[in-house]
């Protein structure tokens, strides 16, 4: 559907248009102001501030330093609003920007975020290698091709869908910012509706509207993905972050790759194969009603973790200081049982977490330096581990060191039904199930063929679902940061973890993320996102089929 999409969008733009680009030195810059002043200083002081530690947030999100990240640079020029220049490898900002930003008011910084990601983009999508071929080929065929396919505003609009999908991942709100920019922008620096080199105004509006709709629907479905993923709907996950890398690359889709395949390799473990509960996943359910595995199924799990250590080495490619790469390639390599490379990677990912001030993904490898250590008949260092994380309030220290202890629940009791206490939730005031009787989306996708994802935004939650058929689906109903209900037990937000294991004792499942520790209850269709402090920070709902049968 995307592609289409912007297929579509590509047809529609005029061979003639060009980039919007500066001829002396090459740049692409957002607007040309051929009335305007050029830069006569460098701009410091808390404008500089403010507006580089947004850009090294978006340099982070988007986590690609198999090339030099760019340079930022800021001055006192009203020539052209932002840019990328390729040839110095710097992104740049005027002052006179940053000050339009902030009639943003509370969106104030998500404009900026708009501004810098939509340049960096230019600069992380090669834009400038397009105009270089074309240059260096001029009579070539392919040459035409490529200057057609890709010309004038198809980049500007790649620039704005993609670059508000890395402010996203950057955590900037950026929907809508930049229609409501670029009036702002033309104004500020009194441009006329048409400049030269630049299509109209109005054009510029309208496909940045467009712009703002493939960014939303890019956004339900890695956010469908995240969800499906928790729940252990692992091969449904997999076709939406497959539909994600068509357009977009970074360290967290390939680790979130990788974490899929170890999370099916692990359907192939018994608990006598592997007891422990390893910081990227916790299973208390699944897996205790399965037998040890024969050859063939070894050679599955196995071939599942060779490939997700392919997966966390690319992600760590992209960033050498991503710690979550790291510790989830120890993960992999100790299922393999590899246990000299799963304690070297782990130590490696303690190190950097520290290094990069990191505390969750130095806490996580902590754990698993404890896992290890159980795993090696080291039980007096593996217990001494697993305390001090247990005192820090990592909430996988305690799970593990029932394990450890012989203190674990029996599988006849993990899964005892009890009492709901408090009927069938209701989160911001609905029912689930009346939303999939009459389902009212904002917005659809069409992630693969037959599959969709829908996205709803309520006051205080929102919904987002996933569906193939009748018997194959996943809704999911989640609070929002500011919802005050309680569930139909009494648990809110902020709750700790101790109340909320008194309120829900029957058995879960835990998911580590780089988020926070899930706790998804299969009986009850609720799931708890903790945050690092071990207090609840979201909650959900939701209702899934897999099959026929369930």
């Amino acid at each position: 559907m995307r592609e289409r999409a912007f297929f579509i969008l590509l047809l529609s733009l005029l061979p003639s248009l060009i980039f919007a680009c500066s001829e002396e030195d090459g740049i692409f810059a957002y607007v040309i102001n051929s009335r305007g002043e050029a830069a006569h200083k460098n701009v410091a002081g808390y404008k500089y501030e403010v507006a580089a530690e947004v850009f090294n947030r978006l340099v982070q999100a988007r986590g690609d330093f198999q090339q030099p990240a760019p340079e930022f640079v800021m001055n006192d020029g009203r020539l052209y609003m932002a840019w990328m220049n390729p040839k110095k490898k710097e992104i740049g900002l005027e002052a006179a920007a940053y000050d339009l930003c902030t009639t943003f008011g509370a969106d104030s910084l998500n404009a900026l975020a708009a501004l810098l990601a939509h340049e960096m983009t230019h600069y992380y999508q090669k834009h400038d290698w397009t105009r270089q071929f074309a240059n260096a080929n001029p009579n070539t065929e392919a040459a035409k091709k490529i200057g057609q396919a890709l010309d004038g505003l198809s980049l500007e609009t790649q620039a704005d869908y993609l670059g508000g999908f890395l402010a996203l991942s950057a955590g900037f709100d950026t929907y809508g910012v930049s229609p409501e920019l670029l009036p702002r922008i033309y104004k500020a620096y009194t441009l006329p509706e048409q400049i030269p080199g630049y299509p109209p105004l109005s054009d510029r509006i309208s496909f940045a509207n467009n712009a703002v709709k493939l960014l939303q629907e890019l956004s339900a479905v890695f956010q469908t993905a995240n969800c499906l993923t928790v729940v252990g709907a692992y091969d449904d996950a997999l076709a939406y972050y497959q539909m994600i890398l068509k357009d977009y690359q970074s360290r967290e889709l390939y680790n979130n790759l990788g974490v899929l395949d170890v999370l099916s390799a692990l359907d192939y473990f018994s608990p006598k194969d592997m007891p422990y509960v390893l910081p990227l996943e916790l299973d208390t359910e699944s897996r205790l009603s399965r037998s040890s595995r024969g050859i063939d199924s070894i050679a599955v799990r196995n071939a599942l973790l060779e490939h997700a250590l392919a997966q966390f080495k690319r992600a760590a490619d992209l960033d050498e200081n991503y710690p979550a790469a790291l510790l989830n390639r120890a993960c992999a390599y100790l299922l393999l049982d590899e246990r000299e490379d799963a304690a070297f990677w782990a130590g490696k990912a303690k190190k950097l977490g520290k290094k990069m001030k990191m505390a969750e993904e130095a806490a996580d490898a902590d754990v698993l330096l404890g896992i290890i250590a159980a795993l090696n008949g080291e039980p007096e260092d593996a217990k001494a581990i697993l305390q001090k994380a247990a005192a820090g309030g990592h909430p996988l220290a305690g799970p593990n060191l029932a394990v450890l202890t012989g203190e674990a629940a029996k599988p006849d009791g993990v899964l005892g039904f009890t009492n709901n206490g408090g009927g069938v939730e209701r989160l911001d005031g609905l029912l689930l199930s009346d939303f999939m009787a009459a389902p009212d989306f904002d917005l659809q996708v069409e992630v693969a063929k037959d599959i969709f994802c829908g996205l709803k935004q309520r006051p205080h939650s929102k919904i987002a679902a996933h569906y193939a058929d009748e018997h194959h689906y996943a809704w999911f109903l989640m609070s929002a940061e500011d919802y005050d209900g309680a569930t139909g037990r009494g648990i809110h937000l902020g709750d700790e973890l101790d109340a909320l294991l008194e309120k829900y004792p029957s058995g879960h499942r835990i998911v580590s993320s780089r988020q926070g520790t899930f706790l998804v209850y299969p009986i009850e269709n609720i799931i708890f996102l903790l945050g690092s402090d071990g207090k609840v920070k979201q909650w959900m709902v939701y209702r899934m089929k897999r099959g026929v049968d369930g």
